[in-house]
């Protein structure tokens, strides 16, 4: 996620220069589309333009730009399967290089890293990619775990390593072991999820409480500021037990998926978990490629 990238960027500009690679254009098949980066120095890489040749292809032209010591500089990326060419996805690309260096940059990354870890969205002007371009980075996602119980557990944990900005709501009044959540923000109040979801993020909701009148309770908040996403768990009788309480939201409730996950056969909270976070990948790229 760009947040991570921009917070490695600034811890590496305070002992060496760096190299972002940003993918400019793209056309015809290719790994990764416009926006993708990644960080290059003498000895370390962070993120990723697409991997396999192209992306050795693009290091080592990072790397001559180092040595180099040249400002900026651009990578075309032929997939055309050619004598020469970086793959045989049958597309190009086209991507830029920007050497950052010192105190300015330091702080320009961080500024950016910051805004990001809070939610918003950052214009990258063209110097700052080293090319006549611009690009709006969007923060993480933010995925609402609704439940804490064991599937909630195991969603949590298979998300965290994914970047999403992950908070985690449970009002039971047992209460559940927030220390077990690591890497989530935890809430035990239904009166949090309005600000929640009041994002400029991308928000995905995951819907499954051990009780279904919490997920009944749940629905009029989420049909008032909709997620991008909404996905509930449970059988589909209770699924239409849920529903049936709220049959003024019966539009919103028709956009749910219900019961949530892929169809992989998943029975275990941990294959679950897999199942629940590739419906949520597909669906929001789904959206955003849409959006434009």
């Amino acid at each position: 996620m760009s947040q991570r990238l921009y917070a490695t960027l600034a811890h590496w500009l305070s002992s060496e220069a760096v190299v972002l690679a940003t993918v400019l254009a793209t056309r015809g098949a290719s790994p990764r589309h416009v926006g993708a980066q990644m960080l290059v120095t003498d000895t370390r890489i962070a993120g990723s333009v697409g991997g396999g040749r192209l992306e050795l292809h693009t290091i080592a032209a990072a790397r001559e730009l180092l040595a180099a010591a040249h400002e900026r500089g651009e990578v075309p990326i032929d997939l055309t399967g050619r004598d020469g060419a970086q793959g045989v996805c049958g597309g190009s690309m086209r991507i830029a290089l920007r050497r950052w260096q010192g105190a300015a940059d330091r702080m320009r990354a961080s500024g950016t890293a910051h805004a990001l870890t809070e939610g918003h969205r950052v214009a990258l002007d063209a110097e700052a990619l080293g090319a006549d371009a611009t690009l709006t980075l969007d923060p993480a996602p933010r995925l609402l775990i609704l439940g804490a119980g064991h599937c909630g557990l195991a969603l949590c944990h298979a998300a965290a390593p994914l970047g999403y900005d992950l908070h985690v709501l449970d009002d039971r009044a047992d209460g559940y072991d927030e220390s077990e959540f690591t890497g989530a923000s935890c809430h035990r109040d239904r009166a949090a999820l309005p600000a929640l979801l009041d994002s400029e993020r991308r928000v995905a909701a995951v819907l499954q409480n051990r009780d279904w009148l919490s997920d009944v309770a749940l629905l009029p908040v989420l049909a008032a500021h909709p997620p991008n996403y909404v996905g509930m768990m449970g059988s589909r009788k209770r699924i239409r037990q849920v529903f049936k309480a709220v049959p003024e939201l019966a539009e919103f409730c028709s956009r749910i998926r219900a019961p949530i996950g892929l169809p992989i056969g998943a029975e275990t909270p941990e294959e679950l978990a897999i199942s629940v976070l590739a419906e949520i990948i597909a669906a929001m790229a789904a959206k955003r490629l849409a959006s434009g």
